[in-house]
């Protein structure tokens, strides 16, 4: 598709004919090609990015404790809301509930993201803060860059059934296909969780 101004040239798509992880295998495999640098730098960085959708019926597990990717056929039980969550045909994330101070909102449970938990700015008006917001500086995607604010909250941050500790909440306005995305979860705070995420059903599972 075309690229909307500060993306830069779109992508070239093309097919894998076959892309091998370990023992599992993948066919026909459709691919973007990024132009420009390289998506992460330093000696042996990866030069890409993997989807776990791209494994339906399987299950994607992302043992952060136990450093491991394991990747099994199977399928996660119904969504529970306390550890197992559904999320819709149109996501291309999967989104797990977070409460905080009597708001409740869903986010993009987000590997690619090196972040803690990230909102939309709004909520900077909505929730309350130990501390004043500050320039977080920019969250640059291939979408465009956007201005990143950073504050204490003050109040419990739950996960489904799970309590978790958050210095400094992220907010951002984060444009997604033009419309602002909900936030995201990002490694800072599911490095501390197994994350097992079934594509083809929709859920994912957060375990301690």
């Amino acid at each position: 598709h075309a690229s909307s101004p500060g993306e830069g040239a779109a992508p070239k798509i093309v097919t894998v004919s076959t892309l091998r992880v370990g023992h599992a295998a993948i066919f026909g495999l459709m691919a973007a090609v990024m132009p420009g640098p390289a998506l992460f730098t330093g000696d042996g960085a990866p030069q890409g990015v993997l989807s776990a959708s791209s494994f339906p019926g399987y299950l994607v597990i992302f043992d952060y404790p136990g450093k491991r990717i394991t990747i099994r056929k199977g399928s996660l039980e119904a969504a529970d809301s306390k550890t197992i969550f559904q999320y819709g045909d149109d996501q291309v994330l999967p989104l797990v509930p977070v409460r905080i101070a009597g708001h409740e909102t869903h986010v993009h449970a987000d590997t690619g993201s090196a972040f803690t938990l990230t909102l939309p700015r709004h909520f900077l008006a909505e929730l309350p803060l130990k501390t004043q917001p500050k320039d977080a500086g920019m969250a640059r995607l291939h979408s465009g860059s956007f201005p990143v604010s950073s504050a204490a909250v003050d109040s419990s941050i739950e996960i489904g059934q799970y309590k978790v500790e958050i210095p400094e909440v992220r907010f951002a306005d984060v444009r997604l296909g033009g419309e602002i995305g909900p936030g995201n979860l990002g490694y800072a705070v599911l490095k501390d969780f197994v994350v097992t995420l079934d594509s083809k059903n929709r859920r994912v599972r957060l375990e301690k």
